[in-house]
């Protein structure tokens, strides 16, 4: 058995990418659980950031800013590592930036984690790095072959913390979440555009009805990534963050409907948002080695997390 790594929550964490979807949300469970949390929200110009919770030391930068990342890390046990851009559909207008701010600001995060003595790096990635499969659902050993900047990038710092980690230069585990939803997600995301729609009383409207993916609602994904904090392993240990069911887009979007009381169909009326060559058309992850080995599950139906983003939908508008 791997010996398992110091607690990472006697000492302060730091959470990247805090002002994020999903790094707001890890922010609010790991002070909900007692830790001391460093966040670093994002540059001083991202628009739509959330502020943390009272008592979280909280900064605004530059992913790539080696003085800020020295003070942040420095008598840090843990490092959550969620900070980049997330849309697929918007990196193939920005590949540069995407690529810069995803791995070559993985990579600054690593070197600050390594000089301050970080115990454990864990990096949230994507399931964005697989290669289109006809078998679902898909291990962590699956191929990796990315077909977006976005994808790419992640796929970038995955081998850069591997290699690291391979190197016995720091602890490192990656995480994969797969189609991650709820209240508080970008409002250019497929559920919550779909969620929007129903919200103000119109029809869900999709590009594309047939995409089958694995969605994980938020509360799921950010009890894997704090469960991840401390954890043994082999260097650079990759977890799917997933469901493993698969549902399509045109199910979702019904699914939307009938929770809201429409007797009308969804409408398949919006132009792609990627080239046609980019669209995977079926990714399900296979959550059984987070499942065993880090005590997680997705454990929040479809559509009661479906329930719950369109009844906080609601309660914006």
């Amino acid at each position: 058995m791997t010996a398992a790594a110091p607690d990472p929550f006697a000492r302060p964490v730091l959470v990247t990418g805090a002002g994020g979807f999903l790094g707001a949300a890890l922010v609010r469970r790991l002070v909900a659980r007692g830790a001391r949390v460093r966040a670093l929200l994002g540059p001083a110009d991202e628009p739509r950031l959330t502020a943390p919770p009272p008592g979280v030391d909280a900064a605004r930068g530059d992913i790539e800013d080696g003085a800020l990342l020295a003070r942040l890390c420095d008598g840090a046990g843990c490092v959550f590592h969620l900070a980049g851009p997330p849309s697929v559909a918007e990196s193939f207008a920005a590949p540069a930036r995407y690529l810069r701010v995803h791995a070559a600001g993985t990579a600054a995060v690593v070197e600050a984690a390594i000089a301050a003595g970080v115990d454990h790096v864990v990096h949230v990635s994507s399931a964005e790095v697989y290669a289109a499969a006809a078998g679902q659902p898909v291990g962590e050993d699956h191929p990796r072959a990315p077909r977006s900047p976005y994808g790419i990038a992640k796929l970038a710092a995955e081998q850069l913390l591997e290699a690291c980690a391979a190197a016995g230069r720091i602890r490192a585990s990656i995480l994969r979440p797969f189609s991650i939803y709820g209240p508080g997600a970008s409002p250019r995301s497929l559920i919550a555009t779909l969620v929007a729609a129903v919200a103000r009383g119109e029809p869900a409207r999709y590009a594309d009805p047939r995409p089958v993916r694995d969605y994980c609602f938020v509360d799921d994904a950010v009890a894997a990534i704090a469960a991840c904090a401390g954890r043994g392993g082999p260097p650079g240990r990759a977890y799917n963050v997933a469901s493993g069911r698969g549902v399509s887009v045109a199910d979702v979007a019904r699914a939307l409907h009938a929770i809201a009381g429409r007797g009308d169909a969804p409408v398949h009326a919006a132009d792609p948002d990627r080239p046609a060559p980019a669209i995977t058309l079926e990714l399900v992850g296979d959550p059984a080695r987070a499942r065993d080995e880090l005590g997680v599950s997705a454990a929040t139906p479809l559509a009661v997390g479906l329930e719950r983003t369109l009844a906080a939908q609601r309660m914006e508008a």
